[in-house]
């Protein structure tokens, strides 16, 4: 377990010699430090006081001194998310409320807003970081499973990374949850790539649905009979199916009855 104080004091009274650096693992920056210290008083030993060589050698002396005082200031978690991480996950150890950012927030307090999620995906978006995007909507969708608008968002954003099971999977909860203006997915210019693909094509035909839901309205008479009289084929990848039927019922977009009818029907 590193110390902050004593990496402070190596670098405050050492840092010429890059022992700080050493102490905390940085090995190649040690080295860095030692030899660019020493090959400065060599090259000042043989040419003299002559520019740059002074102002070069300053730097080295002041560099280490600054990054003393920067450990000495900063509070140990964030300190020790940088440059130990281990001791952070050490049994008995509590974080406090100064948490490093690149750490999950910690309070409920501190966490975005559903209103801060959107925003800053639509930023991303506009900005054509689509991958940060896709991040932040992702987590207003943990806070809103059921808001249409942001599974369509996070679908444009699957659509322009080329991830296109995602983006139907994300259309189709947004259709299943009521999505104002379902029209947007023919004319928005984001899913305008989706739209020219094969698996895109099936999807719209089958009413915005990646499987075949249970049947509404019973089946005639005639069918019925001529279903019987033929043997009913295997559908291939019959575990796929079944699996992808249970994701869409854990996700809340088929009910139970709709689950139970529709696996009855996939196992004949």
């Amino acid at each position: 377990m590193l110390k902050k104080d004593l990496a402070g004091f190596f670098a405050f009274f050492l840092g010429v010699f890059g022992v700080h650096r050493f102490y905390l693992g940085q090995w190649w920056r040690g080295a860095a430090q030692f030899v660019g210290f020493w090959g400065t008083i060599a090259l000042l030993a043989e040419e003299g006081p002559e520019m740059p060589l002074p102002f070069i050698l300053v730097g080295f002396i002041l560099a280490p001194l600054i990054t003393a005082l920067i450990f000495w200031a900063t509070p140990y978690e964030r300190w020790a998310a940088k440059y130990d991480p281990q001791a952070l996950a050490a049994p008995g150890y509590v974080l406090s409320s100064l948490d490093h950012p690149s750490w999950k927030r910690q309070s409920a307090a501190r966490r975005p807003t559903l209103d801060q999620l959107k925003a800053e995906g639509v930023k991303y978006y506009r900005s054509g970081d689509y991958d940060l995007a896709t991040e932040a909507f992702q987590e207003a969708t943990e806070q809103a499973p059921t808001d249409p608008v942001v599974h369509f968002n996070l679908a444009c954003c699957y659509a322009l990374l080329g991830q296109y099971p995602q983006a139907l999977r994300a259309l189709e909860v947004a259709v299943t949850h009521k999505l104002p203006k379902p029209e947007r997915i023919e004319s928005h210019p984001a899913l305008r790539e989706l739209r020219t693909s094969p698996a895109y094509a099936r999807f719209r035909a089958n009413n915005y649905r990646q499987l075949n839901l249970v049947e509404l309205q019973p089946s005639h008479e005639p069918a019925r009979e001529q279903a019987y009289e033929e043997e009913p084929a295997v559908p291939p990848n019959l575990l796929e199916q079944i699996t992808q039927l249970r994701e869409l019922h854990d996700a809340g977009i088929l009910t139970p009855r709709e689950y139970r009818l529709q696996r009855e029907k996939l196992l004949g």
